[in-house]
This record gives structure tokens, C-alpha cells and sequence, in this order.
């Protein structure tokens, strides 16, 4: 036990000697010691023991009582970041560099475990970029929310980190392309077996990506278009998602804007999935699968330098699914993803959430504050996705962030 808690010490301790004894190597180490805490008026959706919250659960009758009407409070700490930049000789004439990055927010109840967050190499030449390894997917992209939540504007907008190569262009000294492949791995799918990474395994091709992105000086705005294909079973399903984007900054204003429409996101922390949408005439027996589509978007506004106010706008969409769903034995639907609840037949019709923000930020300090009103209306699922008689909840929660940055 005291030897897994020292292994991260270790490891980085033999790398950093290691590369010392390199000329050509630097080494930068960077991080931050995080501090949260965290009040709920509602049981949510969520992981890493609350830190990374999605949305409020809907109405559970136990005994005439709603059991998710409950509120929390929590004090956490493992959102603490430590990683490593390198940078070394030329290969093959790119300028060579790469990046180990871990946490300790772990996985599933585990959520004290050193864990990885990223871990590739980066080679540059003139006008082109090769990555490989894992980093933040495409769809994450270079225009993300202001925000002290972990959850990074999740589920409205993509959150996901996997290995991938991905190729990036320069085609104008402003406008870049880029193209990757992607296999999941921590941010995976759901299926009949639940969350796994098994399901795109199974379909052997990776999730493809290629977008065009223009940055100025005080602009960014670019676009991209996502394919993937996962085999939960016999059957495969493929899927295609799509996102635009724009940021303009200029001395102390920041605005942001992005827009996904989504077919089967659940590996982004987004809502939506797929259904059955043709059983054999045994009714268990899949025999396709249909995808729901989502449409995503939040604005984002930032004022300020050393003291900083903003606020988040986020609305998410159910548009329901592309073929009808079809019916399992006992006349249920059957279908996998953020949002839906089998046993109650239950689905999100759209979720809107308004984060207001403030922090003060000194050289190696950053405190924050935000209150998060996050709204999810539930309805039964029918036929065609969409849900129906829906009824709301809510969801207040105060986050306040203490960060010691290095």
C-alpha cells in the first residue's frame, strides 16, 4: 500500500534524472493542488464523487417520497493536477516535444487513484503537426467554457480525453485542417455491458475527425465533423456529429459560443445514445440500432484579469431518434446513453443550465466562486425518442475552489 501511494513520486523522480542526464532534454514540471467544495439542493448525475456533475436526477417515488429530493455537501481534494512538459532533440527535422499529465480523480468509487489524463509526443515542422497519444478529443476543441467546475460546461459541452493521432495542417498563415483517429478508452461508450470501451473494440475502426479552425488576434472560430462506429453486440451502429464554434478576446473581455449537434455522444458526457430499433421475432434478439440526436450549445462571457466575473448559458435538446425504436418483450424500449432511465421508461426532453462566476486571481493562487441552476425535464419515451408530459427539476449548487497553481 505505501509503495502504491510513493509510485508517482518515484516514477517522476527517475524520469526527471533520467532526463537530466540528457542535455537536449528540458523538463518543466506544472500542476496545481485543487480544493473544492461543493453544495447540491439535488441528487445529480454525476462522477468522481460529485465533482464532475452533469445533471439532477428526476423524480424516484419511495413510499410517497421523492429519494433523490436530498441535498449534499462535500469538501474534496482530488481535483489535484500534477504533470510534466518535455521537449528534446529534432526527429526526422520536427521540433520534438511531449506532456505527462495525471490526476488523482481515478475512476468510478476509486476516485483517490493517481491517474492518467494525458501522455503523447508532438512533433512539429514548418507547417505541420503530428500528434500521438492521448490528449483531449477533437470535439473538446480549442474553444471551451471559463468555468471552476471540473466538468468543463459537461454535458453541454463534449468532454472527453483518448489516444489518438491526429495530423494538423497549416494551410494559410491563420487557417489550419486537421484530421484524427481516435480509440476510446477512459471516456467510453455505453452499451448492454455499460460503460466500455469494448463496443468501438469490437467495431475496429476508430472514431474519425477532420475540421477547419481560423485563428487572428483576437478571434478563433472554427468547425468539425465527428464519425464513429461501436459493435455493442453483434450488430454495429454508426454515428455522425457535428460542432461550430467561435471566440473573440481582446484586453479584458472574452466571449465564447458553441454549438454540437450529436448522435450518440454518451463518451463526451453528453446526453443522447442509441436505441434498438428492429428486435428478430424472438424480441430479444437485436437486430439494429437507431441513434438519438442532440443539439448542444452554450455562450459563454468573461470580464476582468486579476479579478475576474462571468457567466455560462448552456441548452441541450433532445430532437429524439433517427428510426423508430422498437419494442422488447413486456412492451418496454431498450436503448443506452446520459438521460434515459429504463426501469421508468424515462428520458430527457432538454436540459438549460445559467452559471454565474467570480474569482479573485493572484500569481499562484486562484479562488473561485459559482452557483450552478441546472433545470432537467423528464418525460415517458415514445416511438420516436422524443419524450412526453414532461415535468421539471432543479438543481442549485455552490461551488467554492481554492487552487495553488505551480
Amino acid at each position: 500500500m505505501i509503495l502504491k501511494k510513493l509510485l508517482p513520486c518515484i516514477l517522476i523522480a527517475f524520469a526527471t534524472s533520467a532526463f537530466a542526464q540528457d542535455t537536449t532534454t528540458k523538463v518543466k514540471l506544472y500542476g496545481y493542488v485543487g480544493n473544492d467544495f461543493f453544495y447540491n439542493s439535488r441528487q445529480n448525475v454525476e462522477m468522481v464523487d460529485g465533482i464532475i456533475q452533469l445533471f439532477p436526477k428526476p423524480i424516484e417515488l419511495s413510499a410517497g417520497t421523492d429519494k433523490n429530493a436530498v441535498a449534499q455537501a462535500e469538501m474534496i481534494s482530488v481535483n489535484t493536477r500534477l504533470g510534466v512538459d518535455i521537449s528534446s532533440a529534432p526527429i526526422l527535422g520536427a521540433k520534438s516535444t511531449g506532456k505527462i499529465e495525471a490526476d488523482f480523480a481515478g475512476f468510478g468509487t476509486s476516485y483517490y487513484v493517481f491517474r492518467i489524463r494525458q501522455a503523447y509526443m508532438k512533433l512539429n515542422w514548418n507547417k505541420t503537426e503530428l500528434l500521438i497519444g492521448q490528449t483531449w478529443h477533437p470535439l473538446f476543441g480549442s474553444v471551451v467554457p471559463t468555468t471552476f467546475a471540473a466538468n468543463g460546461g459537461a454535458p453541454f459541452q463534449p468532454f472527453n480525453r483518448s489516444p489518438q493521432l491526429r495530423l494538423k495542417q497549416t494551410l494559410t498563415p491563420t487557417l489550419s485542417f486537421s484530421a484524427a483517429a481516435v480509440y476510446e478508452m477512459q471516456y467510453a461508450s455505453q452499451g448492454p455491458q455499460g460503460i466500455s470501451s469494448v463496443y468501438m473494440k469490437n467495431a475496429l475502426a476508430p472514431d474519425l475527425f477532420v475540421g477547419l479552425e481560423n485563428k487572428t488576434n483576437h478571434w478563433i472560430t472554427g468547425a468539425g465533423i465527428d464519425f464513429k462506429t461501436i459493435k455493442p453486440d453483434i450488430k454495429q451502429i454508426s454515428s455522425l456529429s457535428a460542432a461550430a464554434y467561435a471566440q473573440y478576446s481582446k484586453s479584458k473581455i472574452m466571449l465564447k459560443a458553441k454549438a454540437i449537434y450529436g448522435e450518440n455522444l454518451s463518451d463526451q458526457l453528453m446526453l443522447g445514445g442509441y436505441g434498438v430499433s428492429k428486435y428478430a421475432a424472438d424480441s430479444t434478439t437485436v437486430l439494429s440500432y437507431t441513434n438519438f440526436k442532440n443539439l448542444s450549445t452554450w455562450v459563454n462571457a468573461a470580464y476582468g484579469t486579476k479579478f475576474q466575473v462571468g457567466v455560462l448559458l448552456g441548452l441541450s435538446q433532445n430532437l429524439g431518434t433517427v428510426d423508430m425504436l422498437a419494442t422488447r418483450k413486456g412492451g418496454k424500449y431498450a436503448a443506452y446513453g446520459y438521460g434515459y432511465y429504463d426501469t421508468a421508461q424515462q428520458i430527457v426532453d432538454h436540459l438549460y443550465r445559467i452559471v454565474p462566476q467570480m474569482s479573485y486571481n493572484l500569481p499562484n493562487v486562484r479562488f473561485g466562486l459559482e452557483y450552478d441552476f441546472t433545470t432537467a425535464s423528464y418525460g415517458s419515451i415514445q416511438s420516436d425518442g422524443n419524450a412526453i408530459n414532461p415535468y421539471s427539476v432543479n438543481n442549485h449548487r455552490v461551488l467554492a475552489s481554492v487552487m495553488y497553481i505551480f
